[in-house]
C-alpha cells in the first residue's frame, strides 16, 4: 500500500503539500534537512525512529506510476469493475466512470508526497502548488510520521479493498492518516508563525485536485479530516498524550467509519451488527461482489437526494451488507441495513425513499429501485429492467 499526502486545505490555514527536494529553498529560506524534521516529528509524536528514512524527490509522472502500480496490485480488475457497476447503479458516479482513471488523476494532480511500507521508500512530489518552505516541511513531517509509525507498530494494510469489509479498511486508514495529519498540524503551529503558515498555504489553496465525483471525493478526504478529529478526540481523552492512539494502532484500530465519526462508539466498543442476505435469483445468476457499506457511505448515498438531514439519518447506523449479482439478463444490487433503534430505522427509510425518488439522476435509464422494511431491517434493491425484484428473492 502507498500512503499518500493529498493537496487539501485543512482547518482553513494548514494544507498537505509537497516539495521538490530536501535541500530546496523557498521564499529565500532553506527547507530544513530531513534529519531535523524527523527529530521534530519524534518530539511531536512521542516516539523514536529506529532508522531515519531518506526522502527523495519524485516527479508527478513518477508519483502517478508508483500509485497506479500499487492500485493495480491491491485492487483486482474483477472487483474494480464490480464496484464501478455498483456505483453507477446507485447514480453515485456517471456511467462509464473508470475508478482507475480517477486514481490516475489523483496520483498525478493531488498527491504531494507518499510513503510505501513495502519498500520503505519516502517520496516528495514536485509541482506548481508545492513551492513554499511551509508546504515542503509539512509534507515531509506528514510522511515521516507514517515512516515512524511503521517502524514502531507496522502500518495497517488499508489497501486491501478486496476484503468483505471495505468500511473497516477505510476506518483503519483514517487512524493512520489522522495521526499523520495531526502531527503535520502541530508541526506547522510550532515551527512557523501564523503569517508564514498562511502565506505558505495560500499557494495550494486552489490546487486542482481533478474533476472527482462528490461521493469519491468524500471518501478521499475522509481519512484526513475525520481521521484527524478522531485522533484528536483520543488525545483529549488521554489528557493530551498519544497513549490511546498508540493502543489503537498497536492493538485495536477502529472497526468502522461509524467509530471514526463518533469516537464515543469506539471507546464503548460499539461493533457493527451482523447482517445477512439470502439472495435467490435462480439459474444463471452469480454473485460478483459483496461487502459492508458503512455509515460514511450511507450518509453520502442519502446526500445525493439533496434536502439535507443525511448526517442525522445515517447516524443510527448499526450494520449493513450489500451484494451485487449479475446474469445475462442484467444486474441486481441488494443492500440491507440494521439500525440502533426503531426511530433510527424509520428516519433512514424515509430518507432512502426520498433518494429513490429524487437522488438518482445519474443512474442508467430503465433500472428500478425498491425499498422494503421488515423485521428491523431496511432493504434496497436496484435492478436492471425486467429483473424480478420480488421480496421473497432477497430473504
Amino acid at each position: 500500500m502507498i500512503i499518500a499526502a493529498l493537496i487539501v486545505v485543512l482547518l482553513g490555514v494548514s494544507a498537505l503539500g509537497g516539495s521538490g527536494g530536501k535541500a530546496s529553498t523557498a521564499a529565500g529560506k532553506p527547507v530544513a534537512p530531513v534529519s531535523v524534521i524527523a527529530r521534530r516529528v519524534e518530539t511531536l509524536r512521542h516516539l523514536r525512529y529506529r532508522t531515519i528514512p531518506q526522502a527523495k524527490a519524485a516527479t508527478p509522472d513518477q508519483a502517478r506510476a508508483d500509485g497506479l502500480a500499487d492500485f493495480d496490485r491491491s485492487y483486482p480488475v474483477a472487483r474494480r469493475h464490480a464496484d464501478e457497476a455498483m456505483l453507477t447503479m446507485l447514480g453515485l458516479v456517471p456511467p462509464g466512470t473508470s475508478l482507475r482513471d480517477v486514481a490516475a488523476s489523483l496520483y498525478s494532480e493531488g498527491v504531494a508526497g507518499y510513503y510505501d511500507p513495502r519498500s520503505k521508500k519516502l517520496r516528495t512530489v514536485s509541482g506548481a502548488a508545492t513551492g513554499t518552505r511551509v508546504l515542503a516541511e509539512t509534507v515531509l513531517a506528514h510522511e515521516l510520521t507514517h515512516a515512524l509509525e511503521d517502524q514502531r507498530f507496522g502500518l495497517l494494510d488499508e489497501a486491501d479493498r478486496l476484503n468483505a469489509d471495505s468500511d473497516r479498511s477505510l476506518a483503519q486508514l483514517a487512524l493512520v492518516e489522522g495521526s499523520a495529519t495531526t502531527v503535520m498540524q502541530q508541526y506547522m503551529a510550532r515551527y512557523f508563525s501564523a503569517e508564514e503558515a498562511l502565506a505558505g498555504t495560500l499557494a495550494s489553496a486552489f490546487a486542482d485536485t481533478g474533476d472527482m465525483p462528490p461521493f469519491l471525493e468524500a471518501q478521499t478526504v475522509f481519512p484526513y479530516l475525520d481521521g484527524m478529529r478522531f485522533v484528536q478526540s483520543l488525545r483529549d481523552r488521554a489528557g493530551g498524550s498519544w497513549s490511546l492512539v498508540d493502543t489503537a494502532e498497536r492493538f485495536r484500530p477502529p472497526a468502522s467509519t461509524e467509530q471514526v465519526m463518533h469516537p464515543d462508539r469506539y471507546i464503548e466498543v460499539d461493533a457493527p451488527k451482523p447482517v445477512r442476505l439470502r439472495v435467490r435469483l435462480g439459474d444463471g445468476w452469480t454473485r460478483a461482489a459483496a461487502g459492508t457499506w458503512g455509515e460514511l457511505q450511507t450518509r453520502e448515498l442519502l446526500a445525493a437526494a439533496g434536502g439535507g438531514g443525511e448526517s442525522e439519518a445515517a447516524a443510527g447506523w448499526g450494520g449493513d451488507r450489500w451484494e451485487l449479482w449479475q446474469s445475462p439478463a442484467g444486474k441486481a444490487l441488494v443492500m440491507r441495513w440494521r439500525w440502533d433503534t426503531p426511530r433510527d430505522e424509520r428516519e433512514f427509510a424515509d430518507h432512502l425513499r426520498a433518494w429513490v425518488r429524487d437522488g438518482r439522476s445519474g443512474r442508467p435509464h430503465g433500472e428500478v429501485a425498491t425499498v422494503t422494511e421488515r423485521g428491523g431491517d431496511v432493504t434496497l434493491v436496484v435492478a436492471s429492467a425486467g429483473v424480478a425484484t420480488r421480496p421473497s428473492a432477497f430473504g
